[in-house]
């Protein structure tokens, strides 16, 4: 690779984006140093700022971030603005959220709707936080639902849930059933999925088979269109497959949950998908017809296992009678992907197996890496929070696992 370097000691951050090829001569490929100086640009700059290396792989866009682009000015910081939530209650109408599997959207009237997995229910709150109504409830009639797990808003401000029934249930805004319409999808997997509505009036579901990811589209009445992007997933370590959990083998269950490698991705507003093993922080964008279009590495983020990783793998696998090389085992970095509306890219890290992170590092649209951002809260993979603008809603767990619905602004730096 033949690199292109350039030194500046204050450059704004609007400058890297203005990079998309080399001077002439160096085929495209480029180094960007960007230096800040404490005597140019103020103690707090004093750092030493990012060298990010792009490169052209036929025609991939390969990003290889440095350590990040924002000074300490730049931080974004996250505004929580409420948090609503008690003790389990008697009654499902008290107004709080009971499920930590859910799915959360903003209204058109700006109103906040979850669904809860659990109680087969859509739970709406006024933009404060304040209980509204709610609506659906368990069973097979008009307006009932039997495990939700998606929902998305139409061109109509009507709300699209889709249950594991094969059932996609049309709702006004103050929750009066309009019509019930076929899904071909069932309940695949018992966590919330996305659901995406499409300017052209197409839905777009995700799917998810054993190896793979794919994308579908249906129209308003059901019917398959056609596939999109498909994902490969990383293969299964061999000393996993077939095993049948016992509910002693608590540390096995750890180590197959947290250890084995797996996918996580997100849908872009764009239409590209972007997705990482857990492994490493290694984001790949794809377009809707599944072809390579860039791909993120970042380095600053630890692969390496500590003391308490290898012996919750070592107590795990003992009580399976596995051998450590019969199995593929990562230490996670990556929790989750999540794509704002302006197309920056928030992934979740694991900085303590086990726990729901709230670290998030920032990329902008194009994968240059920011910086890292505490929301304050934790989103588990059993949730998908709503990002609207610079808004995030989302259900996060408190003490003993009692949902919270929470709402914060990210302030950026101007």
């Amino acid at each position: 690779m033949t690199a292109y370097a350039q030194e500046t000691p204050c450059v704004e951050y609007g400058l890297v984006n203005g990079f998309t090829s080399g001077p002439p001569g160096y085929g495209g490929a480029f180094a960007v140093v960007l230096a800040c100086l404490a005597a140019a640009c103020g103690a707090d700059d004093a750092i030493q700022r990012v060298k990010a290396e792009v490169d052209t792989i036929g025609e991939v866009v390969v990003i290889r971030n440095g350590t990040g682009l924002w000074r300490e000015s730049e931080q974004w910081q996250v505004i929580e603005e409420f948090r609503v939530g008690s003790d389990w209650g008697e009654s499902p109408d008290e107004g709080l959220v009971r499920s930590l599997n859910t799915s959360v959207t903003l209204g058109p009237n700006g109103r906040i709707f979850v669904l809860e997995y659990a109680t087969d229910r859509v739970v709406v709150f006024s933009h404060d936080g304040e209980f509204v109504r709610s609506f659906g409830g368990s069973g097979e009639g008009p307006g009932e639902l039997l495990g939700p797990m998606a929902m998305a808003w139409d061109g109509t401000d009507r709300l699209w849930v889709g249950d594991g029934r094969g059932r996609y249930h049309v709702f006004d805004s103050t929750g009066v059933i309009q019509k019930t319409v076929p899904r071909i999808l069932w309940a695949v997997r018992r966590i919330q999925l996305p659901l995406v509505w499409e300017a052209g009036g197409t839905l777009v579901e995700e799917a998810g088979d054993e190896g793979v990811v794919l994308f579908l589209r249906v129209d308003t009445l059901g019917h398959f269109v056609d596939t999109m992007a498909v994902i490969p997933a990383p293969e299964t370590s061999k000393g996993f497959r077939g095993l049948r959990f016992r509910p002693s083998w608590e540390s096995l269950h750890f180590v197959v949950g947290y250890y084995s490698p797996d996918l996580r991705w997100s849908l872009a507003p764009d239409g590209t998908i972007w997705s990482a093993e857990t492994g490493q922080l290694r984001l790949v964008q794809i377009a809707p017809g599944g072809d390579t279009l860039r791909i993120v590495e970042t380095s600053h983020r630890s692969t390496e296992f500590d003391r308490r990783d290898l012996a919750m793998i070592a107590k795990g696998l003992k009580e399976a009678g596995i051998s450590r090389e019969d199995v593929e085992l990562v230490r996670p970095v990556v929790h989750g992907i999540h794509v704002m509306d302006d197309g920056h890219i928030l992934v979740g890290i694991v900085e303590e197996v086990g726990e729901i992170p709230s670290t998030f590092d920032v990329f902008d649209p194009e994968g240059f890496f920011l910086g890292t951002i505490d929301l304050g809260f934790g989103i588990s993979r059993r949730n998908l929070p709503a990002l609207v603008g610079d808004t995030i809603v989302a259900v996060v767990p408190g003490a003993l696992d009692v949902p919270y619905l929470v709402r914060a602004t990210i302030r950026r730096a101007r």
